[in-house]
């Protein structure tokens, strides 16, 4: 037989014998495998043609839902639970071309003895079902998140499969629904604006925390069973203006006071979840004027110790500061920086034993310090957790801090004056 020619059995892949050139161009293997590629080819798409068509079987138009925004939730003097849920008002194309504008969401309020009911009763008014996949807040009226229980007030959102966990909670100071009458200043929605103002008060004042529906559960459900909340209020003499500063202190799932402004750097600090802010150091002088420094990094690390049933908590910090403003501090030498320093790491300290005076009279432990026992020593927060709310207002914190200046904002560190 010729070399050059040699036969070769395709059979074994349904096809009969037959001869290949063994010289061919792309060889004889690239035949075979072509071969059975275009075989199951062919019988994958006659299995195709045979499956049936189907189309989304849960799609909904646009025109069908109204899409939620913020929802308000407050008691009402019968005991009920009253709702304002607010939603976005479409723009159709020809507004765009005319001079008018008019309000972007609409506020339906609705009143049930539960919150599934009071939802499902939005339609009548509207004439849309509700969507809550777009969700931005959930605010609670005061009144009703100190007489009930927000985990089984707020399950429906945490429960159900529109609404998302991360969705931003807060709790207002009076009414929630009157949070919602205010026209947003520069956002779309009140919702929006809402949202806004409480990122921004976190991340660049630290007055709040930018907390969610999620976080509130994982709160409730930890060792001590405490849990914070960011605090809004209205601007009295404004129709536009509301604040978002402190935080609502939850304990038992209701809320039971609320941390002012001024001691919620000291806390986020310790909940080591503190982004940025200002510290304002008073001049040596006693002129009345003073220092400021930014932080710019912040770190820390918590140590519970426990010896014959007494607690101290063991806490160390460091960071990066950069100058705000000089006005009687002229850093010349490393001793004068080295002072400044001091200044500002005294200044801290102070904050956070005010913070920590605060919690340990009302028993709030929002720290985590039982969060950190729990993990390392389950067996021993067993005996502790029966009467943790005295524990934690007896417990020493010693607490060291150390700071680097990293920048003085020009080349020559004295008061521009």
């Amino acid at each position: 037989m010729n070399p050059d020619k040699k036969k070769c059995l395709s059979s074994t892949f349904g096809g009969t014998a037959r001869f290949i050139p063994r010289n061919r161009k792309r060889g004889w293997r690239n035949d075979i495998i072509s071969y059975v590629l275009k075989k199951w080819t062919v019988c994958l798409l006659i299995l195709c043609s045979l499956l049936p068509l189907s189309g989304c079987w849960s799609k909904f138009e646009l025109t069908e839902r109204g899409f939620v925004m913020g929802v308000a939730i407050d008691l009402a003097k019968n005991g009920d639970i009253e709702l304002l849920t607010q939603i976005y008002r479409p723009t159709f194309a020809q507004a765009l071309t005319t001079a008018t504008t008019t309000a972007s969401s609409i506020n339906i309020k609705t009143h049930d003895q539960s919150v599934m009911e009071a939802i499902r009763d939005i339609p009548i008014h509207l004439g849309r079902k509700a969507q809550w996949s777009h969700l931005r807040v959930i605010i609670v009226g005061e009144k009703l998140a100190r007489s009930n229980d927000l985990g089984h007030l707020l399950d429906l959102f945490y429960r159900d499969h529109e609404p998302r966990s991360s969705v931003s909670l807060m709790i207002s100071k009076g009414n929630a629904e009157k949070m919602f009458l205010k026209k947003p200043l520069i956002e779309q929605t009140t919702a929006q604006q809402f949202l806004r103002v409480k990122e921004s008060s976190y991340h660049t004042s630290a007055k709040t925390i930018d907390n969610t529906l999620l976080d509130l559960m994982l709160q409730l459900k930890s060792a001590s069973g405490d849990a914070l909340v960011a605090y809004v209020y209205g601007e009295d003499d404004s129709k536009e203006v509301f604040s978002a500063a402190g935080l609502a202190l939850v304990k038992k799932g209701k809320m039971k006071v609320v941390i002012p402004a001024s001691k919620v750097e000291g806390l986020l600090m310790l909940r080591n979840v503190y982004r940025s802010g200002v510290v304002e150091v008073k001049c040596p002088s006693g002129n009345g004027e003073n220092e400021t420094a930014e932080i710019l990094t912040f770190k820390v690390k918590k140590k519970p110790v426990i010896k014959r049933e007494q607690i101290a908590v063991n806490i160390q910090m460091e960071g990066d500061i950069a100058i705000g403003e000089l006005k009687c501090t002229n850093i010349t030498s490393t001793e004068v920086e080295e002072q400044f320093i001091k200044q500002v790491e005294a200044e801290i300290l102070r904050q956070l034993r005010s913070t920590i005076k605060f919690l340990q009279a009302s028993q709030m432990d929002v720290i985590g310090v039982a969060d950190e026992i729990y993990r390392s020593n389950p067996r021993k927060w067993e005996q502790l957790k029966e009467d943790w709310d005295d524990r934690f207002a007896q417990i020493t914190f010693n607490i060291k801090i150390k700071l680097r200046l990293v920048t003085s904002g020009t080349i020559s560190s004295k008061p521009a004056g």
